[in-house]
């Protein structure tokens, strides 16, 4: 468990939102606001990371599911709950925020993966973002197979 007068980074804060969201089937505009009112110190550009990271793996959370199941030997669904949401804001990160390195999310999962106590699972996560970072293209969507095989 986290002890509340210990700094949180914005990516933990996030994980933190995401899960509420996820596990607990609340609101998102509820539990964002609600956090970031928890955490008014923080300055304007991590309130904004932390809305973008939430806001965009929640929305594309489907597609984010996907690509992780292509790449891990372990589905989404039987994995570890901080795991899986962990994962989800990396991936999304990856893909989908260009200002931030791709080896930045890596090893920020990584870090935060250990935090949490899940030390054992951080080659796991490291693994698996890795292959993403070097192999993007191997991504491919059902629809987008479908169209190929059209021509």
């Amino acid at each position: 468990m986290i002890n509340k007068n210990e700094y949180l980074s914005a990516r933990e804060i996030a994980l933190g939102i995401i899960m509420d969201i996820v596990q607990n089937s609340n609101f998102s505009h509820t539990v964002m606001s609600r956090t970031l009112n928890q955490y008014q110190y923080l300055e304007k550009q991590d309130r904004a990371f932390i809305t973008r990271l939430c806001e965009g793996t929640i929305e594309r959370m489907l597609t984010l599911d996907y690509i992780l199941n292509q790449y891990s030997s372990v589905k989404v669904n039987k994995m570890k709950p901080l795991i899986r949401g962990l994962l989800r804001m990396s991936v999304y990160q990856i893909k989908y925020m260009d200002q931030i390195p791709d080896s930045a999310a890596c090893n920020e999962a990584v870090k935060l993966a250990k935090k949490r106590g899940f030390g054992n699972l951080s080659g796991f996560v490291n693994g698996i973002l890795r292959n993403i970072i070097r192999d993007t293209k191997k991504v491919s969507f059902p629809r987008e197979e479908k169209e190929k095989s059209l021509f």
